[in-house]
Formats: structure tokens, sequence, C-alpha cells
């Protein structure tokens, strides 16, 4: 994983990390089943700027709308998201609006545990699916999960966050 290859070049050099890929790791994989709350009035305002005959967004109209709502700094960069999406064309506009996806992520996760755990090479990996806002979860296996890391936050739809950490040497491997 490249990831990984960057935090061992760190701890080559003699940089401190917080996670050390060479010792025994756990993955844990952060599922969310809903779209954040906030990104639903942006949908409507990138639907109410874009035409469907000419596949464009009316920037200046949008532009104005978002930075009346206050949130451009956290906005934006989901509305662009929308935009290209949009302007691509390799989506269908109503499949973007609509944000629903059409497999059950959960699911898919919890049945490539195994091979994910041969991918990476962890000897744990946990799939949680998190609530809104990202501090709370419930494993495939139903226990609560409680002050997730802050990457569990990133997590949406479709874009699962991931974290890394190292398990307690046990069993005397390195």
């Amino acid at each position: 994983m490249s990831s990984e290859a960057a935090l061992a070049r760190k701890i080559s050099k003699g940089k401190a990390v917080s996670f050390d890929p060479r010792k025994p790791k756990k993955l844990t994989i952060f599922v969310a089943r809903k779209f954040p709350a906030w990104q639903e009035k942006y949908i409507d305002l990138v639907s109410e700027a874009f035409d469907t005959i000419n596949i464009s967004v009316n920037d200046k109209e949008l532009n104005a709308k978002v930075g009346k709502l206050g949130e451009m700094k956290k906005a934006m960069p989901f509305v662009q998201s929308l935009k290209r999406r949009l302007i691509q064309g390799k989506e269908k506009p109503e499949t973007v609006f609509n944000r629903e996806l059409a497999f059950d992520e959960l699911q898919v996760l919890a049945d490539m545990v195994g091979s994910l755990k041969k991918t990476t090479g962890c000897r744990m990996v946990e799939v949680i699916a998190v609530e809104e806002g990202g501090r709370l979860g419930t494993t495939i296996h139903g226990e609560k999960r409680e002050e997730l890391p802050a990457v569990a936050e990133a997590a949406v739809p479709g874009q699962p966050s991931f974290h890394f950490e190292n398990l307690p040497n046990v069993d005397g491997a390195a």
C-alpha cells in the first residue's frame, strides 16, 4: 500500500509516526449509510442551476446562492464534485441527484474482510457503519463503538474512510 510505504520511509529517516506498517496491524474501514444532511441543500441548488439540455451549470447563479448560505469553504468542494460528475456525462443527472448506491456497501465490505486481510497484511480488519457526525458507529457484528477517530467523519456512501493502527505485540512478532 502506498500509504504504508510513505510511513516506512518516514521511519527510515528517523521521523516519529503514530503507525508502524512493519508491525502487526489492524485496518478499520468506516462506512456511512447516509450522506451528510448538510449536503441536501447543495444538491437542490445544483439541481436548480443545472441545464439538462446544454449539460451545463449556471455558475454565477449557483455561486451566489451557495455564498448566501455562508458555508463556502465546506460546500464548494462538494458542489464542484457534483458539477464535474454532471458535466462529464458518465452518470445520468438523476443518478447524481438521487445519491443512492446500487449495492449494499456494508455487506460488500463485510464479504471482503478475508481478502482484505491477505491483501493488506493486516491481522484484523473491522468494518464499522458510522452514524452522522462520525463519532459513533456499529460494527458488522452489532457492537457499538464510541469516540471513533476523526477519519471516520470523512466516510460517505461509496467512499469509505480507512484507519490503520498497530496491534499490541501479544505473540512476540515484530
